[in-house]
């Protein structure tokens, strides 16, 4: 059985008789696939996604089961935009992330996401922020890193001239893009910048349509406007 571990439940369903299958998210382990049994009495309803527990993993094959599980914190209650927000950040890991890539940075990414989606609950005008800098720090993790200084040729970003995003290349000038004073803004997460957001998000998709394929996702779903 391995050492007590930090992990937060990204999704869970019925597995076998009296049992569920569990992704965790695990700062060494990364991605996990666990079993748990049923919780029973009072504590059937207390494995929530957003609460941090520590657990200990037994098993040599990819699907582990969880020997202990105990709450570490409180779950982060979230309702409405900002829940479906959340569960956005946690289906983009369950189809991104590797299984069993360790997944330290990703972890802390993660965890502080969630205490800025709270905290947007009492400021919905960082909900958008928010959502733009977890996926740009996830797909950076993949190693898809966004240079926001310099252009395909290695010239600093101009903001003055409009820009396009050429994969595997980087950002190329064109007539008519994206200004290069809103990917300036970007790359120094400045969000009062015009223009910033809805630059941030069509190239953030631009960058995550490849990786997802034609799946939707289920937490898009969820609520008219878009994330």
């Amino acid at each position: 059985m391995q050492p007590l571990c930090p992990a937060y439940i990204l999704h869970s369903r019925p597995f076998q008789d009296e049992k569920l299958l569990l992704q965790l998210l695990m700062p060494e382990q990364g991605r996990v696939s666990a079993v748990i049994r049923k919780r029973q009495g009072k504590q059937r309803f207390a494995l929530q996604p957003f609460q941090l527990f520590t657990v200990a993993l037994s098993g040599r094959s990819s699907l582990k089961t969880i020997r202990t599980l105990d709450e570490l914190a409180p779950a982060v209650r979230f309702s409405g935009k900002f829940l479906f927000s959340a569960l956005y950040l946690n289906e983009l890991i369950c189809r991104l992330w590797p299984d069993d890539m360790a997944a330290e940075q990703l972890f802390n990414y993660y965890q502080q996401s969630l205490a800025a989606l709270n905290l947007a609950q009492q400021t919905p005008e960082q909900l958008e922020p928010c959502l733009r800098q977890f996926e740009f720090s996830l797909l950076s993790e993949l190693g898809l890193q966004v240079d926001w200084l310099h252009d395909a040729n290695g010239t600093a970003l101009n903001p003055d001239l409009q820009y396009l995003w050429q994969p595997e290349q980087g950002f190329i000038v064109v007539t008519n893009g994206w200004p290069g004073a809103a990917l300036n803004a970007i790359g120094q997460q400045d969000w009062q910048q015009r223009g910033a957001l809805p630059v941030a998000k069509q190239l953030s998709r631009q960058l995550l349509q490849p990786l997802l394929g034609d799946k939707p996702l289920n937490s898009r779903a969820l609520f008219n406007v878009t994330v």
